[in-house]
């Protein structure tokens, strides 16, 4: 064979499946922004499709932060993708994001990628409103201090060098949601129980967000071998309390709530979707509460001005020092601890758990200079809001004392959205606000500790966690400050 035919047969060895990948691609794209609407005169925004099928699914999932602020430096704070088998337009700051919010079931209406519907159920969110969990907090109050108590007394009495705060987090909200939230008590589970549990629910959440393909060994194959785990566990809890007459612990659960609603609307008890609106409790409750109490011991351990400023608060309100050391709080109390709550705040500014929320457009609607198809995804960007909010300065700086000050209501109810906003804002945030708070307390009156990785690498899987579990040694806390 001589050399032209070596070339030839290179070229066509690679040059030929080179030149059918691209050709792929843009058919793909073309594919993709077909459903633009012709009656808008509005381009669709920028960015790219991906690749044939996956769309930009698999960047997103091994890359998260990194690939999302890749796009935001390229294309701004509006662009197009695909992503979980559906085209898709990203969002972010705070005029954006309030005409999406806004717009609820006129413009937009909440769908989850096609993923976590099928393994959270069709149904969710739930339909436990976000008013019945502020008439009950104060039945909440003594068993989140129980629990946070023993589970601080067991790091402080745990031998070895160091502690993994992010999975012992993980557990400690992972039994107070099953007792809040569904009303287990702490003997109905043994530990081994209790950790399969919690090894399903990681197992769950982590394949949450995948691409909605359900084979063998899939994430979607996986995540939902997972929830039937949980979904037996939450059937036998259902069935018991179908059989007694009063609840167990003096108050009703949000899940025996939630039964009375359905009873009280004349409808049928459904298990499956008891189980699926229980299994969404339990993620809400659980997974993004430890991603925010974690961080809290991170940002504490780097800032011990503040943790200081946080005790400061504590010994005026009689909580710190002598026999006001084993006080019980109350609503009351934790109502007064402002600055403790600007704490929270600057923490879930700087760190939101959820990254953003999910929305389908009803119509074609126009946004920034740009149109956003009927049926399209819309994901509005609770981090990257955050990011370029221009209500905050020096927006890198961890300072809790900007929250001190009373921003103006409409600018800042679109800038700091941990817990999204408008008619579908985060179901649990009154339950999670309770729940940090105490936590925040108890740590700083009972510990102090040291990063021992020093600042940890964030990470979001679907909900942000620092890679290396934030390794950490827990002492006893003086009472000096």
């Amino acid at each position: 064979m001589g050399f032209s035919a070596l070339v030839a047969s290179a070229l066509c060895t690679f040059l030929l499946p080179l030149l059918l990948f691209l050709a792929a691609v843009k058919l793909w794209d073309l594919y993709c922004v077909s459903s633009r609407d012709p009656s808008c005169p509005l381009p669709l925004p920028p960015g790219t499709m991906g690749l044939p099928f996956f769309g930009e699914t698999l960047q997103l999932v091994l890359q998260r932060r990194k690939f999302l602020q890749m796009k935001r430096r390229k294309y701004g704070f509006i662009y197009k993708t695909h992503l979980f088998g559906r085209p898709t337009v990203r969002v972010m700051g705070a005029e954006n994001v309030r005409h999406i919010l806004l717009g609820e079931h006129r413009l937009v209406s909440v769908q989850w990628p096609a993923s976590v519907r099928t393994i959270l159920g069709s149904g969710c969110l739930s339909n436990l409103h976000n008013g019945q969990h502020k008439h009950r907090k104060k039945h909440y109050v003594p068993v989140i201090q129980e629990e946070v108590s023993a589970c601080l007394a067991r790091w402080l009495g745990a031998a070895g060098p160091c502690l993994l705060v992010y999975p012992e987090v993980k557990r400690l909200m992972f039994r107070i949601a099953m007792r809040i939230l569904l009303g287990f008590q702490p003997r109905q589970a043994s530990p081994d129980g209790e950790q399969q549990l919690v090894e399903a629910f990681e197992e769950m959440i982590r394949n949450l967000f995948s691409l909605p393909i359900d084979v063998p060994f899939s994430g979607l194959y996986r995540g939902l071998r997972a929830r039937n785990i949980i979904h037996a566990k939450i059937e036998e809890n259902i069935r018991a309390k179908m059989a007694r007459k009063e609840p167990e612990g003096g108050y009703k659960d949000a899940l025996q709530l939630l039964m009375e609603h359905t009873q009280g609307n004349g409808e049928q008890l459904n298990m499956q979707e008891l189980k699926e609106s229980a299994t969404e409790l339990l993620f809400g409750g659980h997974e993004t509460t430890a991603s925010a109490a974690t961080s809290l011991i991170a940002f504490l351990g780097l800032h011990h001005e503040v943790l200081q400023k946080v005790r400061k608060e504590l010994q005026v309100k009689g909580l710190l020092c002598g026999s006001n050391q084993e006080k019980q709080l109350d609503m009351e109390v934790l109502e007064q601890l402002k600055y403790t709550g600007c704490v929270i705040k600057e923490t879930l500014r700087l760190s939101p758990p959820v990254p953003g929320g999910f929305r389908i457009a009803l119509k074609t609607l126009e946004l920034n200079g740009y149109q956003i198809p009927k049926g399209w995804n819309v994901i509005y960007s609770i981090c990257d809001t955050h990011d370029v909010a221009d209500l905050f300065t020096n927006k890198e700086e961890f300072n809790p004392d900007r929250f001190m000050s009373p921003s103006p209501e409409d600018s800042s109810r679109f800038s700091f959205i941990p817990f999204g906003g408008g008619l579908r804002s985060c179901v649990g945030k009154e339950f999670a606000k309770v729940l940090l708070k105490i936590f925040t307390v108890e740590l700083a009156r009972s510990c102090d500790w040291q990063l021992l990785n020093g600042p940890p690498t964030m990470k979001t899987g679907p909900i942000v966690y620092p890679v290396d579990n934030l390794p950490t040694k827990f002492i006893g806390f003086s009472g000096q400050i």
